[in-house]
C-alpha cells in the first residue's frame, strides 16, 4: 500500500502543555507499583511546572464553568419569572372569558323570554279578549243604571257601595 504522505489528525492539548514533553514525563513519573509497604521509597517526582500548568488550567475550566452555571440559573430565573407573567395573564383572561360567557347566556335566556312574551302576546290578541272581572262589574253597573235611572236615590247609593267596594280591593 501506498501511503499518501498526509498525517493523522493529531488531538488538541487543552493543558496548554507542550504534548512532547509531556507525555515523555508522564512515563517517567509513573513508577512499577510498590512490592513492599513502604511506598515513600518508589515516589517519583514530577516537575512542578506541569502540575502548576495543569492546576491554572483547571482553575480557568472551573471559573468559566461556574460562569456559565450562573449565566444559566440567571436565565432560567428570568424564564421562569416571565412563564409566571404569562400564566397570570392568561388566567386573568380566562376568568373574563368565563364571565364573559355567564353574561352572555343570561342575555340568551332573556332574549329567549322576551321573544316567547311577544309570541304568547301577538297569540293571545288572536283569541276573543278576555275582560277582566272589574271591566264586567263596570259594564253591569252600567246597564244596570240605565234601567233605574227614574230613582236618583238608588244611584247614590251604588256609586257609594261600589267606592267602598273598590277601596277594599
Amino acid at each position: 500500500m501506498k501511503s499518501s504522505g498526509r498525517k493523522a489528525l493529531q488531538p488538541r492539548n487543552i493543558f496548554n502543555v507542550p504534548a512532547a514533553d509531556t507525555q515523555l514525563q508522564l512515563k517517567r513519573a509513573k513508577a512499577p507499583p510498590p512490592l513492599h509497604d513502604d511506598a515513600k521509597d518508589n515516589l517519583v517526582p514530577v516537575p512542578l511546572p506541569v502540575v502548576e500548568s495543569m492546576d491554572a488550567s483547571l482553575a480557568e475550566e472551573l471559573n468559566a464553568f461556574k460562569k456559565k452555571l450562573e449565566r444559566l440559573r440567571e436565565d432560567r430565573e428570568r424564564t421562569e419569572k416571565l412563564l409566571e407573567e404569562r400564566d397570570g395573564a392568561l388566567d386573568l383572561k380566562m376568568s373574563q372569558l368565563l364571565q364573559r360567557g355567564e353574561i352572555q347566556k343570561s342575555l340568551e335566556i332573556q332574549v329567549d323570554r322576551l321573544f316567547r312574551l311577544k309570541e304568547l302576546h301577538s297569540y293571545s290578541s288572536k283569541i276573543l279578549p278576555v275582560r277582566s272581572l272589574r271591566a264586567k262589574e263596570q259594564e253591569k253597573r252600567k246597564s244596570f243604571s240605565f234601567e233605574r235611572a227614574d230613582e236618583p236615590e238608588a244611584d247614590s247609593r251604588e256609586i257609594a257601595s261600589d267606592l267602598s267596594k273598590e277601596a277594599n280591593y
